[in-house]
């Protein structure tokens, strides 16, 4: 029997029974939604996570330790050696230290530009850690400067991409003022501030001047709650108000490979030295909830496909023996038991594949609905996503394919009696 003749007849007994094919059809239909609409969540809230967690999976901020070892295990303070030290450790690829700006930097007037979105008085102090060019070098817009511009030159800085969204989402709206606009369409921008000047009480220092900033681009390597410079720059404040000598505040070390930064975290404990695991750790977890929340929610949805499977294949047994003297009669004309089995088979992959298409849309329509639902129930707070589903082209796939397989899979058993019919006893 040709494939073309075979679907063609499949359909017309699906057609013939259409109550029992539409029941076999909405019990895949059903599966295959849940499935879809399930690992559609779990890859939408993974989204999320990464986006207000946004840290690279290769790198390893290495930071002092809280218990000071001394010379013992070769840690103590971060400096030129122990950078070194850091660097020559096996599956690091590069490394790159950093320092804290203990110089105060306060913006007390608004960015050139930008006047109608700054909140009237608002005066803010603004956090610095020196970073080499490396660090945020492909986040760094074209032509855009990054080193140390001497006295008297706008100082650039990187930000992070988070802390637009959180002004946007938080002060803009708290002062019903304008909201900035797309993080690449301030780079460039300059900020009046004082060097030496604090907003602390008895903090400022004897020397106090006028400087600029200028916006050179946003990184999901810079803390979001402090201004990336140079770091030239950051050491020649601190040297010139004449602050102690510290050493670096952190060492961002790059893993040559993402599975190895567990080894490097244990060389660098190993060293004396402490990992700040703050953002991984965090975001670690929630990836991990995510995953197995998504894998037991995606467990159910299978169980269900399983269940629209056995109650195919006990219609397709009821249907079988309906219909004994028709598949007789085609075993007389010439069908053999192949024919008969690809026949049943054939009806159930038709199933399958509509029930299939109709739930992987039900699923995309029922993600539509909880997306606007959550966005009645949850306020406009920072990182709230748009969306909490994803779905990529095999989330589609995957929910016909698991459909037409359950189907196909009920059908195996009702399919092997077919095919054990005998036309002469059930002709006679």
């Amino acid at each position: 029997m040709r494939g073309r003749g075979l679907v063609h007849l499949a359909a017309r007994n699906l057609r013939s029974d259409l109550r029992g094919a539409l029941l076999n059809g909405a019990a895949t239909c059903a599966g295959a939604a849940a499935l879809v609409f399930f690992v559609a969540l779990g890859l939408g809230v993974g989204a999320a996570a990464r986006r207000m967690f946004p840290g690279e999976a290769r790198l390893v901020e290495v930071v002092p330790s809280s218990i000071a070892l001394g010379e013992v295990l070769g840690g103590g303070r971060l400096d030129g050696d122990a950078l070194a030290r850091l660097r020559a450790l096996p599956a690091v690829a590069d490394a790159w230290p950093k320092a804290n700006l203990r110089v105060p930097v306060t913006a007390t007037r608004p960015p050139e530009g930008l006047a109608v979105s700054w909140p009237p008085s608002l005066v803010v102090q603004i956090p610095g850690v020196g970073v080499p060019r490396a660090l945020v070098a492909q986040d760094l817009a074209p032509g855009a400067p990054f080193e140390d511009p001497g006295g008297g030159g706008a100082m650039p800085i990187v930000l992070s991409r988070r802390l637009v969204e959180i002004y946007n989402r938080t002060i803009a709206a708290s002062w019903n003022v304008r909201r900035l606009p797309p993080a690449p369409a301030l780079v460039g921008l300059q900020v009046p501030v004082r060097v030496g000047w604090s907003m602390v009480p008895q903090k400022t220092e004897d020397r106090v001047y006028d400087g600029r900033l200028v916006l050179s681009g946003f990184s999901d390597r810079v803390p979001v709650y402090a201004a990336a410079l140079p770091l030239e720059l950051v050491l020649r404040l601190n040297r010139e108000y004449g602050k102690p000598e510290l050493g670096y505040s952190a060492v961002t070390l790059l893993a040559a490979r993402p599975d190895d930064v567990p080894q490097v975290m244990a060389a660098v404990r190993r060293m004396g030295f402490a990992v700040d695991e703050g953002e991984r750790a965090t975001a670690e977890r929630v990836g991990a909830a995510v995953a197995v929340t998504t894998g037991a929610l995606a467990l159910l949805a299978l169980l269900m496909c399983a269940l629209a499977a056995l109650a195919i294949a006990q219609s397709l047994f009821a249907s079988v023996r309906a219909r004994v003297r028709d598949i007789a009669i085609l075993e007389a004309v010439g069908a053999t038991a192949a024919d008969v089995r690809a026949l049943l088979i054939a009806e159930a992959g038709l199933t399958g594949l509509a029930g299939g298409a109709a739930g992987t849309l039900l699923a995309r329509v029922a993600a539509l609905a909880a997306d606007a639902a959550l966005r009645r129930v949850l306020p406009d707070l920072p990182f709230r996503p748009e969306t909490v589903f994803a779905f990529p082209a095999w989330t589609w796939a995957l929910g016909v394919a698991v459909a037409v397989l359950a189907s196909v899979a009920g059908a195996l058993a009702p399919a092997a009696a077919a095919a054990r019919i005998d036309p002469a006893r059930n002709l006679s």
